[in-house]
């Protein structure tokens, strides 16, 4: 595959790390054991996502998960996506290996069978752009932690996070590394880690060869390809600037298409905080340039083109202690920019402010009462929006580490600007809005962390557009989602080494499509059932970690789609102090699972598939 001067560069690089590392493997016979270190294991942490201060998860009212670095690799993955499909009430749809998506098609996961509606956001701030995350982009290797909100939160988050709200915390202080490794399908990743006073550097190379009949279609996969260079610097404890730059190639084949997709991300931040303040700036692109050759009719035709997008935008929040009460209020602002192939640029301003006040009603009660307004203005053919949502919760403590909780609230999701940039002037388009419920109790012990939730939402006018060729224009149809469900979960501290964790959803995902002003009535949309576990072993120099989810009773707007199991197996073994040799392998079985269904095409999970590698720290 041929590749820019840049990129041959970070091939470079790539081939760097795979010979110094090749020369420290050469040293291991005459390392001297030592005993590897772990951290602890803590059942509760403290959470910054779901009310925009640090709180003890139990002290929250919503459904919320923390998964540390450790956690994320012990599920063997490379990247972000791969981590989180064995994580309680997490669906993933996924098209190619390793998540990688097509060009706009991407990987993504619905939360409690909302599949429009995950907000992402990297150190608090957005990232989502074009409906895309691109998580199966992001190593995990840069990642401290990752908190997720399940449930909408769009009041303190803004727009998008109708099902919930992922939130990456990236590493502030890294450890030095080299780590390669290889596997079947030609699967490699390499990465380097730096820390140099207050800069840390990170580079990660990793790729996937060929798989056959990677759809029921007969679609190839040659890919994907990724490159990832990011870098932290903390100019004092208050103030710190993050850049990320994503390079990413897709190559699929089907009988009739030949698709080459190259999809680049930049990712800026300058973030400040101290007790009471927080204030961030930040920048994200995205650009997608696609050749696609044609085969149809023994005719040939190639297509070229290039899509372009921009956010910019600032983020500020102050909080007061009145009291016993808090206060918080915060506001927000993007510039959105979508460049369609040969066309002139479309822009966007999007406003927002909110608000949030937490008052003790006595030693075992507290009301959360939040509220954002939005809006936008210079939209292409003056197609604006506004909404309010408000939320309010409400906490009885049983006891220091033992919670009920009530959860009201609304989100909401703006068109997106893609989707309105040729819509004629007075096209009834509107923000999509919904109405959650949640019912949760959390309990902390000594070694078990328990947490279960009755949820209920409805929500009205998702928006799907299709082109229509006839008319020169969208097509724009509305859905309605609706879906009422269970979550258990457990986290449990073992003896001799050993912790486990296993989740347990039901619920019923339903959507009604409205058609120029016709219903088609309720049908079922995603799984109802989910199970997942893990079990992970420590001991001496040994660590070990066998992880699984199993979805079921699944459907794609009506249409039955089989279960799947995806299963992992990850074992480390630390030589010495400063090196560590690890295998992973991915679906286990080797089920012909399909991970992701469009009614006409069903994608299949890759085979069987192992990465073995080595890491030196120094």
């Amino acid at each position: 595959m041929k590749r820019n001067g840049k990129q041959t560069t970070l091939r470079k690089g790539a081939l760097l790390t795979i010979l110094i590392t090749a020369s420290m493997l050469s040293d291991v016979g005459n390392a001297a054991a030592a005993q590897a270190t772990n951290p602890d294991f803590t059942l509760d942490q403290m959470i910054v996502t779901a009310q925009r201060y640090e709180k003890k998860d139990v002290d929250i009212a919503a459904t919320a998960d923390v998964y540390t670095t450790e956690d994320l690799q012990n599920t063997g993955a490379v990247n972000l996506f791969e981590a989180l499909k064995y994580m309680t009430g997490i669906e993933v749809q996924g098209y190619g290996s390793a998540g990688g998506s097509m060009g706009n098609m991407t990987s993504k996961l619905v939360i409690r069978g909302v599949g429009n509606g995950t907000l992402v956001l990297v150190n608090g701030m957005p990232i989502n752009i074009r409906g895309t995350y691109d998580l199966s982009d992001i190593p995990v290797e840069s990642v401290e932690k990752v908190e997720v909100i399940r449930g909408g939160g769009s009041v303190l988050y803004g727009s998008e996070a109708t099902g919930g709200v992922i939130n990456i915390i990236t590493k502030k202080e890294r450890q030095n590394y080299i780590k390669t490794s290889f596997g079947n399908f030609n699967q490699q990743d390499h990465s380097v880690s730096l820390q140099a006073g207050k800069m840390g550097i990170g580079y990660q190379y990793s790729k996937w060869g060929t798989r056959e009949n990677a759809a029921s279609d007969g679609k190839m996969w040659k890919g994907p390809e990724n490159y990832n260079v990011n870098l932290n610097y903390r100019f004092d404890d208050k103030l710190s600037l993050f850049y990320n730059r994503i390079d990413s190639s897709y190559h699929y084949i089907s009988k009739t298409v030949d698709t080459k997709q190259d999809v680049e991300r930049n990712n800026v931040q300058l973030n400040y905080a101290e007790d009471d303040i927080k204030a961030s700036i930040y920048y994200v692109d995205r650009t997608r340039k696609k050749n696609a050759l044609t085969y149809k009719s023994g005719k040939t035709s190639t297509s070229i083109d290039k899509e372009e997008n921009r956010n910019l935008g600032f983020d500020i929040q102050k909080d007061w202690n009145i009291g016993d009460a808090k206060l918080l209020f915060g506001g927000s602002y993007q510039d959105e920019e979508y460049t369609p192939s040969g066309e002139s640029e479309h822009s966007r301003n999007n406003f927002s402010a909110y608000t949030q006040y937490e008052k003790p009603l006595s030693k075992q009660n507290t009301l959360i009462l939040s509220a954002r307004e939005s809006w936008t203005t210079g939209a292409p053919n003056d197609l604006n929006t506004t909404n309010f949502s408000g939320q309010g919760q409400f906490i009885h403590k049983l006891g220091n580490e033992e919670n009920l909780y009530l959860n009201i609230g609304q989100s909401y999701k703006m068109p997106y600007l893609h989707q309105i940039y040729k819509t004629k002037e007075g096209a009834a388009l509107k923000a999509q809005t919904g109405m959650h419920y949640e019912i949760g109790w959390k309990k902390n012990t000594e070694d078990h962390r328990w947490r279960v939730a009755l949820f209920n939402y409805a929500i009205k006018d998702n928006i799907s557009a299709a082109w229509n060729d006839k008319t020169g224009d969208f097509i724009y149809n509305n859905e309605d989602l609706k879906n009422t469900g269970i979550e258990l979960s457990c986290d449990i501290s073992g003896k001799n080494g050993w912790t486990y964790n296993w989740g347990v959803s039901y619920s019923d995902p339903q959507t009604k499509t409205i058609e120029n002003g016709k219903s088609s009535g309720w049908v079922r949309d995603y799984a109802r059932l989910q199970m997942n576990g893990g079990a992970t072993y420590k001991s001496g120099k040994w660590r070990s970690s066998l992880n699984a989810t199993y979805l079921g009773e699944r459907a794609t707007t009506g249409i039955d789609v089989k279960p799947y199991l995806l299963t992992n197996l990850n074992v480390n073994y630390s030589v010495t102090k400063n090196s560590d040799i690890f295998l992973s392998v991915s679906n286990i079985l080797d089920r012909d699972d399909i991970m992701y269904s469009s009614g006409s095409t069903d994608y299949y999970i890759a085979p069987c598939n192992f990465l073995l590698g080595y890491k030196q720290s120094f």
